[in-house]
């Protein structure tokens, strides 16, 4: 009778294969491997490779404390303002930015510079009077109403209560806020 034929496929040896391409790699990517030797000795020299070292082995300690931050409400709150503010900044046009800053350097007084005189009440009074300013005032009065407004307020924080209604006493935003109106107004009237 006769007999199957019996196929014969070698096996692979992985590991014969992997010491090949090990042996082959300096040559074929010598470049690459000092690039990547520079870049190591670079970290060492400057002490990242310590740094790295130290966030590994206080990787749990740093885990911990910042699931326990994240899950606060505080943090939350954070995120989301950093969130709104973000969306006011993306809508804000980087030359009119450019103007905002030029403008309060040019404003101010420098202490070095001799016979800089701030002006007059008068000046002043005239410059909050004209168009542009007035629209930079009724974007802060808007704001400061926003913030001010107890009925939409949801809930009322006890960190942001003063006691005597919705007052957020130990809060910066307000203030940030009322400078971000102050630059949007500002930037409305250059506009018109």
């Amino acid at each position: 009778m006769a007999q199957p034929i019996r196929t014969y496929t070698p096996q692979r040896d992985v590991r014969e294969e992997l010491r090949t391409k090990v042996e082959s790699a300096p040559i074929e990517h010598a470049e690459a491997l000092l690039a990547a030797y520079q870049l190591l000795q670079e970290a060492q020299d400057h002490g990242i490779l310590d740094v790295l070292r130290g966030a590994i082995g206080a990787g749990d300690a740093i885990v911990s404390k910042a699931t326990e931050y994240a899950s606060s409400p505080e943090a939350v709150r954070a995120i989301r303002n950093f969130l709104a503010l973000s969306r006011v900044f993306a809508n804000l046009e980087p030359v009119k930015v450019d103007a905002v800053a030029k403008a309060l350097t040019d404003s101010q007084c420098r202490k070095d510079l001799q016979g800089c005189e701030p002006p007059s009440l008068w000046k002043t009074f005239q410059r909050m009077t004209s168009r542009s300013s007035r629209r930079t005032l009724a974007t802060l009065a808007a704001v400061t109403e926003a913030f001010g407004k107890e009925s939409e307020i949801p809930e009322v924080d006890p960190l942001f209560s003063s006691g005597h209604g919705w007052m957020p006493s130990k809060s910066v935003l307000p203030l940030v806020a009322l400078a971000l109106a102050g630059v949007a107004g500002f930037w409305i009237g250059r506009r018109s």
